[in-house]
């Protein structure tokens, strides 16, 4: 079941971007800390939401590790940078729920994330 969400990026400026649930473990590597394996909830071409331990500071760099399932059953991982657009914490998901952009995404990456969106 896919959804289109409105959501702010920089200024004024609203986008709409389509998403699909996602239930993976995403290994989550921070500077400087030891990684984390934590939850996916959703996914887009433009980035993901995740369920963290910890509070996760808006802007803060990351890099994401994942396996991407795809509709014709093969199974992709994907390694990418990102950066925490925004947490909030919830209690229903026990955890902080955090919006991730994906930065330098590859055509390919691309067209792998429409592929399992709109699959």
């Amino acid at each position: 079941m896919s959804s289109i969400l409105t959501s702010a990026s920089s200024g004024d400026e609203r986008r709409q971007v389509e998403r699909k649930p996602l239930r993976v473990r995403v290994r989550v590597t921070l500077a400087g800390k030891p990684d984390m394996e934590v939850r996916s909830v959703d996914v887009s071409t433009g980035g993901m939401s995740l369920v963290v331990d910890v509070n996760l500071a808006p802007a803060t760099s990351c890099n994401l590790s994942f396996t991407l399932p795809l509709p014709d059953g093969s199974m992709h991982k994907v390694q990418i940078a990102a950066v925490v657009a925004h947490c909030t914490y919830s209690g229903q998901r026990s955890g902080f729920v955090i919006g991730v952009q994906f930065k330098g995404v590859s055509e390919e990456l691309k067209a792998l994330l429409l592929r399992y969106v709109k699959g």
